[in-house]
């Protein structure tokens, strides 16, 4: 029976071939927006792993750029116990770079991190910038108002720069003293400068920051939850409150953000799938509808329904799984073409195909369901005098 369902499939190529592009293409879609989801939590994951301590910002701000705090609180923090440092920082986005505007997609915009390097030093892990230099050095006291900045490898490769050269950062030139490689997307987009050409940058009261990186002396989830509270308790009772954050808390914030993602590619995976399973519908029922004589004369030759059930079914499964196969191939093969011009790596696990695949062939067993029933109801008789 399966050798006659499939020559049946292959008797009419150009509908089963419309059937199975249709349930390709589906399948292709599910593989690649499920890919770039994984991809997006990986590289945001990795980059939450790299930053330590606590990020203490204005209290309902959602990203230290869009916060603003007095920098005397950094001594205030600084007598609470348990906590080892606290160093201002001043995030602001750099309009342009070399003349180019930055703020094209979430990926490519360019910041500015200004800091004070005497303050760094009390940092017993170091910053996570200095950690990861690569060649020069680092931001130094003695660069105070001499306009010069460290680059990410990525920023350096993109302008074509180097130690030693200059960049052009909004209207000002800054000489490039250090460049540093974290590895992260997101962190790879800062150029880095003393707190006091970034004042002068952003046009800042030196008074005020950004935001502040809290160092603890203990690092287990209990001191730093220990360490918040006391934080946010400190200036509960100023105009400007604060929030302060763990990279665990980041992680939640992040996750939330993506269960709204995942709820979005549902939905378009969904309507992907519903597509598909029509395409199979729609080319069973034509095949029964054109296939009537035919059944009839096997229900005359002893068929029984359930034979002719198995046949109908086993035909559209053999498009499903086709479809699937097909299908997570087309979608690997996009996703690694993909890999090599995003920002960011979308991952196609072995699992995520595998489970395509099966998703091609629940397909094609739910779009033969409605025309296997109606080919097995038809009678013998008015079969053969349909014909």
């Amino acid at each position: 029976m399966l050798r006659f369902a499939l020559k049946n499939v292959l008797t009419r190529p150009l509908r089963s071939f419309l059937a199975l592009v249709g349930v390709s293409i589906s399948i292709a879609g599910v593989v690649g927006l499920i890919s770039v989801s994984s991809g997006l939590r990986s590289t945001m994951s990795d980059t939450l792993d790299k930053v330590e301590g606590l990020v203490m910002i204005e209290a309902n701000s959602v990203d230290p750029i869009f916060s603003t705090l007095p920098i005397d609180y950094a001594r205030r923090v600084e007598k609470i116990p348990g906590v080892q440092a606290c160093v201002p920082e001043l995030w602001r986005v750099a309009p342009n770079v070399e003349g180019q505007k930055t703020l094209i997609g979430l990926f490519n915009a360019i910041v500015v991190l200004g800091l004070d390097p005497e303050r760094h030093t009390r940092l017993s892990a170091g910053h996570v910038y200095s950690r990861s230099m690569r060649r020069g050095r680092n931001i130094e006291p003695g660069d105070a108002g001499k306009k010069r900045v460290v680059v990410s490898e990525r920023i350096a490769r993109k302008y074509a720069k180097d130690v030693g050269g200059t960049v052009k950062v909004g209207e000002e030139q800054f000489e490039i003293v250090g460049v540093y490689n974290t590895g992260s997307l997101f962190l790879d987009g800062t150029l880095v400068m003393h707190l006091e050409d970034a004042w002068k940058f952003a046009g800042f009261s030196r008074d005020l920051v950004t935001s502040f990186y809290v160092e603890a002396t203990e690092t287990s989830p209990e001191a730093l939850a220990r360490i918040e509270k006391a934080i946010e308790a400190e200036f509960a009772g100023e105009k400007k409150k604060v929030d302060c954050l763990s990279t665990t808390e980041w992680q939640a914030e992040f996750g939330n953000m993506m269960k709204n993602l995942d709820v979005f590619l549902l939905v378009v995976s969904s309507i992907a799938v519903i597509v598909g399973a029509i395409g199979i519908l729609n080319t069973m029922l034509m095949s029964v509808t054109e296939r009537v004589p035919e059944f009839g004369i096997l229900k005359a030759n002893g068929w029984s329904r359930g034979d002719v059930t198995r046949l109908v079914l086993a035909e559209s499964t053999y498009l499903g799984v086709a479809g699937g196969v097909l299908g997570s191939a087309i979608g690997w093969a996009g996703v690694t073409s993909a890999a090599a011009m995003m920002p960011f790596q979308p991952t196609a696990p072995l699992w995520l195909l595998g489970s395509a695949s099966g998703l091609g062939a629940l397909l094609g067993i739910l779009g033969g369901v409605y025309p296997a029933r109606r080919a097995a109801g038809l009678s013998p008789v008015d079969a053969i005098r349909a014909s």
